[in-house]
């Protein structure tokens, strides 16, 4: 039972390289995108009731959170007028978050992926971006997730910073 966690966050690598292969805002996308977004929804609560919360655990998570949407990125951004600027500003976001990440392996000796209240807030505006596309501008949406995420890895930096010991469940920097 304390590997179940792991077992559905690792599903999501699964869900999210199907979205790949379905046409865009189809039936197809949406049901693999739901499963996808449905496991990141209960990996954790069930990590925490088996009390099965580890270090690897959230690491998982972060990396098929990334994987995820990286994914989404793969099948929608081609049917999206994206601006060089937001490609930019998206490779800035992944910047940030290696600097972050390697910070943190540099300073604890392994891999932490805190799970702030802006990230977690964050991770629900960014699972949403297929549905703000239908009603908003592509590359507005972009720039305010870009900088949203960009401070919010600002805060990662600032946690190890002021950190003794890696708690990727720390709620936020103050």
């Amino acid at each position: 039972m304390k590997y179940l966690p792991n077992i559905i966050t690792s599903t999501r690598f699964i869900f999210a390289l199907l979205l790949v292969f379905t046409v865009p805002l189809s039936v197809m996308f949406w049901v693999f995108y739901g499963l996808a977004a449905a496991t990141d929804l209960i990996d954790g609560p069930i990590a925490r009731k088996l009390k099965a919360s580890t270090n690897f655990g959230s690491a998982l998570d972060t990396t098929a959170d990334i994987f995820f949407l990286i994914c989404i990125m793969v099948c929608v951004f081609p049917i999206l007028e994206i601006t060089t600027t937001s490609y930019v500003l998206i490779g800035s976001v992944f910047l940030f978050k290696i600097i972050s990440l390697s910070y943190a392996y540099i300073k604890f000796k392994t891999i932490v992926s805190y799970h702030t209240r802006l990230i977690k807030f964050l991770a629900l505006f960014i699972f949403t971006f297929p549905f703000w596309i239908l009603f908003l501008d592509a590359n507005l949406i972009v720039l305010v997730l870009a900088v949203l995420q960009i401070i919010a890895y600002i805060e990662e930096l600032l946690i190890t910073r002021k950190s003794d010991k890696p708690d990727a469940n720390i709620k936020g920097v103050f």
